[in-house]
């Protein structure tokens, strides 16, 4: 063999060793790479997504008690409510929990978690069954646990509604008698917040659940559900409410006769929670439609003269289901600590420290509440089955298609 040849298959063994040990080296860095980054955080975080800051507060003082009893670190953020929690939600280094309320935002949780996240449901018989029922589970571990929940509601003058000839309230014509009362002494005896969009769309799911039941409201669910990929606001407004069978077509209906009669103010498409309230407070309105969290959002003294009712309906009380946002806990990761912090959520002290932070109803059947209104909340909800979400929560939609469709809508409504 010449020298050359001999040179040459040298080089070449030396190369591959090089190139061996190249590949392993980047091996072991990979390995190390991804280790760091898909490994769970040592840090425990609780992200929040779509929750006021009223309610969020809340439930973080509460979080952080428990952490500390437990002896454990405990972290917050807070996710972009205008923007979708799938595209928020990192591959790697995932929140523990996440706090949301329902629709479409827990399921959307539920897909991000990771394996094995889900927690026994040794804890949950003191929830009323209602709220037992709004638990997403899998081979009976829990996915999400709801353990908070809130409703629509109806809030009628009282003094007004002693005064007046209406002796009862039991029905959608009850209402229209009473307002038809007080149009003698105020311009519009009917309010609430159709500026908002969330809330105007909630108002008509639940308004839809109360006069068509729920199926109907379970149609334009559907219908939102068969829009949203190529979202098209007329397109959609005319499948909810132009055709006799469409979902929100009663609902229209009703809404403009009411409109048309002056029993409605001609602004109110306009109106936030704090129109609402200054008609209220002015009196210049005796029938109000919103949500608990808004109800606890007007100053006391001008709603302490209100009084709450649920949405009044024909249908029978056995088919009734209340339209009211719950909040759930959803694990991302497997943690002993989630284990350690969701039957604390439930305990009946840590209930009643909700409830009285975050201004709305506990899910335990037992547990003290701060006052009447909550009381009514959490009675309303256990009288059904698990509350509806409400219209704008079942889908995900961005601000301005929310706002698109609420105002083709209200323009059904308006001409």
């Amino acid at each position: 063999m010449s020298k050359k040849s001999s040179k040459n298959q040298k080089n070449t063994k030396i190369n591959k060793k090089v190139l061996l040990i190249a590949l392993a080296s980047f091996l072991i860095i990979a390995s190390v790479l991804l280790f760091i980054i898909f490994s769970p955080s040592r840090t425990y975080t609780v992200a929040f997504y779509k929750v006021e800051d009223v309610q969020r507060h809340g439930i973080t003082a509460t979080i952080k008690k428990i952490a500390e009893e437990k002896k454990f670190a405990v972290e917050f953020i807070q996710y972009n409510s205008d923007k979708s929690l799938e595209e928020q939600v990192p591959i790697a280094k995932k929140p523990a929990l996440v706090i949301t309320t329902s629709g479409f935002a827990v399921d959307e949780a539920i897909d991000k978690a990771s394996f094995r996240s889900a927690v026994p449901a040794d804890f949950i018989q003191g929830m009323t069954s209602s709220m037992r029922s709004a638990i997403k589970q899998e081979d009976g571990k829990i996915q999400a646990l709801p353990f908070l929940s809130s409703h629509y509601e109806v809030d009628i003058d009282l003094a007004e509604f002693r005064n007046s000839n209406t002796k009862q309230i039991n029905t959608w014509k009850d209402v229209e008698k009473f307002m038809r009362e007080q149009k003698r002494k105020q311009d519009a005896p009917m309010v609430f917040a159709g500026g908002n969009p969330d809330d105007f769309l909630d108002f008509a799911g639940a308004f839809a659940e109360s006069l068509d039941g729920a199926p109907s409201y379970g149609d334009a669910v559907q219908i939102l559900k068969n829009n949203k990929k190529n979202f098209n606001p007329v397109r959609t407004a005319i499948q909810l409410c132009d055709e006799p069978d469409s979902p929100l077509a009663t609902t229209v209906k009703q809404l403009k006769s009411w409109y048309k009669s002056g029993f409605i103010h001609p602004g109110v498409f306009s109106f936030q929670t704090n129109d609402v309230e200054a008609f209220a407070s002015s009196r210049l309105s005796s029938v109000l439609f919103m949500s608990f969290e808004n109800h606890r959002q007007v100053a006391q003294k001008t709603i302490s003269r209100y009084t709450s009712i649920y949405f009044p309906s024909e249908n029978p009380a056995n088919t009734r289901v209340f339209t009211g946002k719950s909040y759930f806990a959803v694990p991302l990761t497997s943690s002993e600590k989630t284990r350690i912090l969701l039957p604390e959520l439930l305990s009946t002290s840590n209930q009643e420290a909700l409830s009285r932070s975050t201004q709305v109803a506990p899910v335990l059947a037992q547990s003290r509440i701060p006052d009447k209104q909550a009381d009514d909340a959490r009675y309303w909800i256990a009288a059904t089955t698990a509350p509806l979400a409400g219209l704008s929560n079942e889908v995900y939609l961005t601000k301005q298609q929310k706002i698109a469709l609420a105002a083709e809508i209200a323009s059904r409504i308006k001409n």
